[in-house]
């Protein structure tokens, strides 16, 4: 039987066998929500009354939170007699915060988690997740049946399920965003862009013309292996007949870092660069001209637009787009939580009712936001609840769409999730345990040296070769030669060597 048509069968039996057991708990049936733009849900009748805390990541506190909290707890009071306490932390403090509550044992039932901020892994194997299979063959058929397994491998460790990605973009596009308003008065042809470098003659048009702005914003440089050759699951390059495991510092970061303090030292750069804690405190005050993003999704300029002050940007990619997983967003079922079947459930509402997941996103309608045409709204960011984040709650395929977004937005996400390059080593998954103390103490190295060479703020001629070998000391070695070992032997199964 073919793979493809195997797994959709056993999706759509996961999906009917999750109704048939939902019915079974409501007692008196259920009414299944038919599409993605209709509510979808079932009976709470039989279902004791629970409630749940979730735990997520908010770039500014919301006046409305209570009232927004209020509204959602309408809904699913109605449909899983169950009530949510939304208990949202600003993402410079979400980890430290997080790691507080972890350890003090409290109940947390549903915690957002990424493979960037409150790292998954670490927290799976930590104990503070629990592994979902069971509950999402039970509670979890629409979720199942929404993503194909590319996506759900995101939140996979040693063959068992922890995490439930969030659909939204999960290609990486590495890009820059240039304020409209300079591309316009000083001409700048964004077609001719083709690498970084490419930017250097409108930083310096910037820096003489707009006394006031910051020509190039940043807080950790734009370093990463996607934009020189390498393959972003194991650092090696992606043509390398025999691939071999990079060292922490390859000829392309030598090179980076060189460039970014010679824009440093002409003064493109903001001079806070390797202190800020957050991105958008390089950009959130509209007096930054351009800026780097990674992950270059479709539509952000929408949301750029929100957070830099309220221009207009143009997102300009440097590379194509490399499917890098759905590890960036994932909601978790804690280890403390009394009833993770409800929480499970919860999260399968929230991605099947749109008016659910709308209301995490957007807030109340008519008063946090306005319908205007078709599936597009004009937010009101003063209103008292804005987020900012649809890709924190679920899958953004059910999201309403701002006003200045592309009208196919959507259809850009799904498009550039399925046309993305697929790593060649997809599926190999290092095991740190054998150099947990080498990578603790590269990790400290990174922290004295890494942000202050990444943003030029400091001279690699003089400071490089000294970071280098402090990483030799930290054992970098030992880490990259493990890499292989594993490699090597992931390779081998697979009978390619």
């Amino acid at each position: 039987m073919d793979n493809a048509i195997e797994r959709d069968i056993w999706r759509r039996l996961a999906w009917v066998l999750a109704v048939c057991a939902m019915c079974a708990a409501c007692l008196g049936g259920c009414a299944g929500g038919g599409g993605r733009g209709e509510a979808a849900g079932a009976s709470a009748t039989g279902l004791d009354p629970v409630n749940l805390i979730w735990y997520y990541p908010q770039y500014q506190s919301n006046l409305d939170q209570r009232l927004v909290n209020d509204a959602v707890n309408e809904i699913t009071r109605t449909k899983l007699n169950a009530t949510v306490d939304l208990r949202p932390i600003d993402f410079a403090n979400y980890e430290q915060k997080l790691n507080t509550i972890v350890a003090s044992g409290e109940q947390m039932d549903i915690i957002w988690t990424s493979n960037w901020l409150f790292q998954w892994t670490t927290n799976a194997k930590k104990g503070v997740f629990q592994p979902i299979d069971e509950l999402l063959g039970q509670y979890g058929g629409q979720l199942l049946a929404s993503m194909d397994e590319k996506y759900w491998n995101g939140g996979k460790l040693g063959g068992k399920q922890y995490a439930i990605p969030n659909y939204q973009i999960s290609a990486m596009r590495p890009s820059l965003v240039i304020q409209k308003r300079f591309i316009d008065k000083y001409r700048l042809d964004v077609f001719k862009i083709k690498r970084i470098e490419d930017i250097e003659p409108f930083l310096e048009q910037i820096k003489e013309g707009e006394p006031d702005i910051v020509p190039f914003g940043t807080t950790k440089g734009f370093y990463t292996n996607l934009l020189y050759g390498i393959d972003w699951i194991v650092p090696v390059y992606r043509n390398d007949p025999t691939p071999t495991v990079l060292p922490d510092v390859t000829p392309e970061m030598r090179t980076n870092f060189a460039m970014m303090h010679d824009w440093y030292m002409k003064g493109y750069i903001n001079e806070d660069a390797a202190t800020l804690k957050d991105a958008a405190e390089a950009y959130n005050k509209g007096n930054t001209a351009v800026w780097f993003d990674i992950t270059g999704k479709p539509g952000s300029e929408v949301e750029y637009k929100a957070a830099d002050g309220g221009y207009d940007v143009q997102l300009v990619p440097l590379v194509g787009s490399a499917f890098v997983g759905a590890g960036s967003s994932m909601n978790a079922i804690g280890r403390t939580s009394s009833h993770p079947d409800r929480a499970v459930m919860l999260l399968n509402l929230v991605n099947a009712d749109k008016a659910l997941y709308n209301l995490l996103v957007y807030g109340i309608e008519g008063k946090h936001y306005t319908k205007t045409t078709g599936n597009f709204i004009k937010v009101n960011p003063d209103g008292g609840y804005f987020t900012n984040t649809d890709w924190v709650f679920g899958d953004i395929r059910g999201e309403y769409l701002p006003e200045g977004s592309p009208p196919d937005k959507i259809e850009q996400t799904v498009k550039a999730n399925e046309e993305a390059a697929v790593s060649a080593f997809e599926g190999f998954e290092f095991n740190a345990d054998p150099v947990k103390t080498e990578i603790a103490n590269v990790r400290a190295v990174n922290d004295e040296y890494y942000a202050a060479l990444a943003t030029g703020t400091i001279d690699p001629a003089r400071f490089l070769a000294e970071y280098e070998d402090k990483l030799a000391k930290a054992g970098a070695g030992v880490i990259v030669q493990e890499k292989q070992k594993q490699l090597d032997a992931w390779l081998k199964a697979r009978g390619k060597e």
